[in-house]
């Protein structure tokens, strides 16, 4: 499977088992700290390989924090035990530096079914393709300040909601296809750059048939390409056909 984006071409293949983070280390922070994660139900404990040949086990993730003793970048793994996952917790008041740290999600691993609130807030660094095959969930501002990620792959969510993607982020591309409901507010807090939604499994006259279309999509500088069954819907709802 390959998903062309403007910016960048994803593979499925490149994605590994369990949660796969880039993160970097330097002056300043050296100190990476991981929020939260709770386990899935078929998992007794988790492993974090911190990327310099240390490791850590936890019956959860509660705000994990490992120091390095060299600035660069790292990559940490951590087992494929969560079914739920967040590189952040709150809406920070400091701490930014930490948040910082993170460079690109690489994997979210396959028992990830929820992402949780506050997960990637304010990580400005955060970089490339967010792929998050089993997600079901993203919690409110999970992505919020966010700015360099391409392209959302989003294969089980069923419903987009205003508040995940709150001031931020602005890729070009989202692949959505099994989504049947988006809140009429999404744009408002989206951002105004995607210029592609992939909502493949609904017609065209499906998607006109949302509640909310076209999402408050006024915003964009470009027309918003909505990319259904059987052809292209634009946001003033004219229908190209396959």
């Amino acid at each position: 499977m390959q998903i062309a984006s403007r910016q960048c071409l994803w593979r499925d293949t490149f994605a590994g088992p369990g949660t796969i983070l880039a993160v970097e280390a330097s002056s300043a922070s050296m100190t990476v700290r991981i929020a939260r994660g709770d386990l899935a139900d078929d998992s007794d404990s988790v492993f974090v390989y911190w990327g310099d040949g240390q490791k850590s086990e936890y019956s959860r993730i509660s705000d994990a924090r490992h120091t390095y003793e060299k600035p660069g970048e790292y990559t940490v793994r951590i087992s494929d035990d969560l079914c739920t996952f967040g590189f952040t917790d709150s809406s920070p008041t400091g701490g930014v530096a930490e948040r910082d740290m993170l460079r690109e999600l690489v994997s979210i691993g396959s028992k990830v079914t929820s992402i949780a609130t506050y997960a990637f807030n304010n990580c400005h660094c955060m970089r490339g393709v967010i792929n998050l095959p089993n997600v079901t969930s993203i919690g409110s501002y999970a992505f919020g300040s966010t700015r360099g990620i391409t392209d959302f792959i989003l294969p089980s969510m069923t419903r987009l909601v205003q508040t995940s993607f709150y001031s931020g982020p602005t890729p070009t591309q989202m692949h959505a296809d099994n989504v049947k409901q988006i809140d009429s507010r999404f744009w408002d807090y989206y951002g105004w750059k995607l210029y592609d939604l992939y909502l493949r499994k609904s017609t065209c006259a499906q998607i006109k048939a949302m509640s909310g279309f076209p999402f408050k999509a006024d915003g964009a500088s470009e027309p918003v390409r909505f990319h259904g069954l059987d052809g292209i819907v634009l946001k003033d709802g004219t229908v190209i056909p396959n």
